[in-house]
């Protein structure tokens, strides 16, 4: 889900417009290894709300 962070409608229409490019599969080999299988935040799916704000 893309959430535009904009409270102008040609902006927001930009952010969403992220479909114009392709990667080459050298990109994705380069890429591909940045993939640690690890989080930087909670588990959405075990996670406490009654701890959350």
């Amino acid at each position: 889900m893309i959430i535009p962070k904009s409270i102008k409608s040609h902006r927001i229409a930009e952010n969403f417009d992220v479909h114009d490019f392709e990667l080459t599969n050298d990109q994705m080999e380069r890429i591909d290894p940045l993939d640690q299988h690890k989080r930087v935040g909670p588990d959405p799916d075990d996670f406490d709300f009654s701890c959350s704000m």
